[in-house]
């Protein structure tokens, strides 16, 4: 039907956007891999992409967010967080990403790590990152620590509640319970979040940095100010396309290996 129609439009489009991004994030003059077969080419490339990689992880852990050239690599990495937002976006105005139920979850029951403020523990290590260019680089660390052991003890709670059901697979039904939890809440609160963040920070303080920029735009609070500012507004696009990537991949294997459609439990759904 249309509708089904119009979702598969938005995840091709998606797909397209993040391998575009990701292409682009990867381009940077190399006149040295001008060899003369494909296979030597390629062979040479990989410590390239490797080096890339270990660049972009050594930002990421830099002691502060110091001002950077405009370099093909950085354009291509605003353009990844750009089309996280916009996919994100389109999948949750246009799409239909469903979200697993929790198993053991009883109606009207509060969770303490989703329905009370321990929730915030999840956005320490976007603050963290809002914060690099004002404070000690340690901080930025704990702010991760303290993010992850937040999502270590929802993980562990989540882990309980699919194995308190009992029954058979009860093991099985608990170890996929915490590794999508744990998958999930990496993806949209650390990974995706931490990512764009930073490299929004990046950019303002590179762009603080050019001849250009007027003295008003120069107060060293006003990128933390905005990587502040962008943290609401991350949180809808990045939530649902850690769901979509799940949904797409390890909701896939567990919907198998549980048989969710030939038990009465609950369980955990699929791309639709």
């Amino acid at each position: 039907d249309g509708h089904t129609h119009t979702h598969r439009l938005l995840r091709s489009a998606l797909y397209s956007m993040l391998l575009v991004s990701i292409a682009t994030s990867a381009l940077m003059p190399r006149a040295s891999l001008a060899l003369s077969s494909p296979g030597a080419a390629a062979m040479r490339a990989w410590p390239t992409m490797l080096a890339d990689a270990a660049q972009l992880g050594s930002a990421l852990l830099a002691n502060g967010a110091a001002a950077q050239d405009f370099t093909p690599l950085l354009l291509g990495q605003a353009g990844v967080c750009g089309s996280m937002l916009v996919g994100g976006y389109g999948l949750e105005k246009f799409g239909d990403v469903p979200e697993p139920k929790e198993v053991g979850a009883e109606d009207g029951a509060v969770d303490i790590y989703r329905d009370s403020p321990l929730r915030y523990c999840g956005y320490l290590n976007e603050v963290g990152e809002a914060f690099r260019p004002l404070i000690p680089v340690e901080i930025v660390y704990l702010s991760y620590v303290g993010a992850i052991t937040y999502i270590l003890a929802d993980t562990l709670d989540k882990g309980r509640k699919g194995g308190a059901q009992g029954g058979e697979g009860a093991v099985v039904r608990a170890t996929f319970g915490a590794v999508d939890t744990f998958s999930w809440q990496m993806l949209a609160s650390v990974v995706f979040p931490s990512f764009c963040i930073n490299r929004l920070v990046v950019i303002l303080v590179s762009l603080q940095a050019q001849a250009y920029c007027p003295e008003a735009l120069q107060a060293g609070w006003l990128p933390t100010a905005a990587g502040l500012l962008a943290i609401p507004a991350l949180i809808v696009p990045l939530d649902v396309l850690a769901h979509w990537v799940l949904n797409g991949s390890l909701r896939k294997v567990s919907a198998k290996v549980l048989d969710c459609e030939g038990i009465e439990t609950e369980c955990y759904v699929g791309d639709q």
